[in-house]
């Protein structure tokens, strides 16, 4: 008779917890990054990339920038800036270092709203009033996490991004989001493309600017200033996987 007793209670036991657990799921956390960070490595999730160390040449980067002026709407500047250096490495498809070193020393206009004086601009660009490019002659980015995009690539072999990362001038280092397509060509080659919008007064880049002075009348200078870059990767082989 206790046998029987202890056997009810065991399979009543059985009843409640098998209830309780159709009616109290376990659900999984929803995961929008496909890179999981450490504070020394960014796990890549939709390719399969060989493990190394890459580097990459001057030649192979294309940086431009712009700005504009704000009570002239028509009035815009750009031009360009060399990547002075910049490298990656994988491991377990992982980036385990990466850093991306910019040649302030080789900021220059090409065009401007005066339609004319491109040196002079270029001159002041490098000076204290902007980027004091004596003193700080590089800048540098380094990416900390890649967050996929919900914008749907134009490419089946692309894949959007946003990386998020470090972006030190005149040493002063802030944390920005940068919106890239990456593309991946054959088995070997990928091309990154980009474009960003920086607000220059976060890293002491005060000239010109509305926020901080007043009667500049029509020579206020916008806030922010736009880089747009093309990068071409050769890497090891590359494979895309499932979108």
């Amino acid at each position: 008779m206790m046998k029987k007793i202890i056997m009810i209670a065991v399979l009543l036991l059985i009843v409640v917890v098998a209830i309780l657990f159709v009616k109290s799921p376990v659900v999984a956390p929803k995961i929008d990054s496909v890179a999981s960070t450490t504070p020394n490595s960014i796990t890549i999730n939709e390719v399969k990339i060989t493990d190394g160390v890459y580097t990459l040449s001057p030649d192979d980067v294309k940086i431009t920038w712009t700005g504009r002026k704000v009570v002239l709407k028509n009035w815009v500047d750009s031009g360009s800036i060399k990547m002075k250096e910049a490298g990656f490495e994988i491991k377990d498809n992982k980036i385990v270092s990466n850093e991306f070193v910019i040649d302030m020393t080789t900021i220059s206009n090409k065009t401007n709203g005066a339609g004319k004086n491109e040196d002079k601009l270029t001159q002041h660009l490098e000076s204290e009033s902007f980027f004091d490019v004596e003193k700080f002659p590089t800048s540098t980015f380094t990416a900390k996490s890649f967050i996929k995009s919900s914008t749907t690539p134009e490419n089946q072999n692309s894949r959007n991004y946003n990386i998020v990362g470090d972006m030190t001038i005149k040493g002063v280092t802030n944390e920005i989001s940068i919106p890239v397509t990456f593309t991946y060509t054959d088995k070997k080659d990928v091309s990154v493309s980009g474009s960003v919008d920086l607000d220059r007064t976060k890293w002491n880049i005060k000239y010109g600017s509305g926020t901080f002075f007043s009667d500049l009348g029509d020579n206020v200078i916008d806030d922010m200033f736009n880089i747009a870059f093309d990068v071409k990767l050769k890497l090891g082989s590359v494979s895309v996987l499932s979108k």
